[in-house]
Parts: structure tokens; C-alpha cells; sequence
């Protein structure tokens, strides 16, 4: 009986461990409580740059990439964010392999919801952040990509070009 009960166990957590994502892959979300994400690789000792976006619940937002360091990266977003005179500004840094993504979407006339999104590639973080976005019913499908950036500055969608 125990044999069984332990052949049991190892199957669900088997199981469990393929069903579950990886906490380094793990989205971000736009929650007050959460103001990091880690989707990319252990970071390496040649990881100099750094990328951050702070946006706001009506979807305006600041992003920079290619920064020395993390804190640094986080102070100038959300200083600029809160110069914009827009509300709380939520910001969410990453290294620099990794791209993040925001999209927002209409509630009500007069309110959005923004979510955020990140990926090893600037399309994964855009399908991240839609598809977080489009699945809040109250914003019914209304859900607009606002801007891609990746830490090392290799695409801001909000210009469309790569540097």
C-alpha cells in the first residue's frame, strides 16, 4: 500500500510540474504588489543593461532601455510617469534580454485597464500583455497594444524601430 501511495505522489507532482510554469517565465502583472517581473534566463555577468516601463490605469506610461542599473532604470520611469500628471504610475523593470509589453482597455467611458506583459522576444511580450488584457471581461475584447520595449533597446513599437 505505501509503494502505491508513493508511486501516487510522484505522479502528480510529475504531472503538476509539467502543467505549472516555471517561475522565471512566470507574466507580470500590473498590480500595485508586484512591481517586478523575471521572464528571462538566470541572468549572466555580461547582463549590464536594464529597461523599465511605468504606465498609468489610463495607459499613458515612460519607457527607457539601456540603462546601467536596475534602480536606476525604475527611478527615471516613475519619475517621468508621475511628471505626467496621470495618476499612480505602476513600473515594471527588466534586464535586458527581456522585452515587456503594455496594452490597455476600455471599461467604461471614462475608465481603462492596463496590463502588462514580458517575453523573451518583443512579439511574446505584445501576446502576453493582449491576451492578460482581453481576458478582463469588462474590457471586452477592446484591448490595444500601447508600447514594446526591451531592455536592450531593441525595439520600442511605440516608434516602430529598431536602433
Amino acid at each position: 500500500m505505501f509503494h502505491i501511495w508513493t508511486l501516487r505522489t510522484v505522479y502528480i507532482a510529475l504531472i503538476a510540474a509539467l502543467l505549472l510554469p516555471l517561475p522565471e517565465y512566470r507574466e507580470a502583472h500590473a498590480q500595485p504588489e508586484q512591481q517586478q517581473m523575471s521572464v528571462a534566463p538566470a541572468p549572466s555577468d555580461d547582463t549590464l543593461e536594464y529597461g523599465a516601463i511605468a504606465f498609468t490605469p489610463d495607459g499613458s506610461f515612460f519607457a527607457v532601455w539601456k540603462i546601467g542599473s536596475r534602480l536606476e532604470a525604475e527611478e527615471k520611469v516613475r519619475a517621468e510617469c508621475a511628471d505626467m500628471g496621470r495618476g499612480d504610475c505602476e513600473a515594471v523593470s527588466f534586464r535586458g534580454e527581456v522585452c515587456a509589453a503594455i496594452a490597455s482597455g476600455r471599461v467604461s467611458k471614462q475608465r481603462k485597464v492596463t496590463y502588462s506583459g514580458g517575453g523573451l522576444t518583443p512579439r511574446e511580450a505584445e501576446r502576453v500583455a493582449l491576451d492578460r488584457c482581453n481576458k478582463n471581461r469588462r474590457a471586452r475584447g477592446s484591448c490595444q497594444l500601447r508600447t514594446t520595449v526591451c531592455g536592450d533597446g531593441r525595439l520600442d513599437s511605440a516608434t516602430a524601430k529598431a536602433p
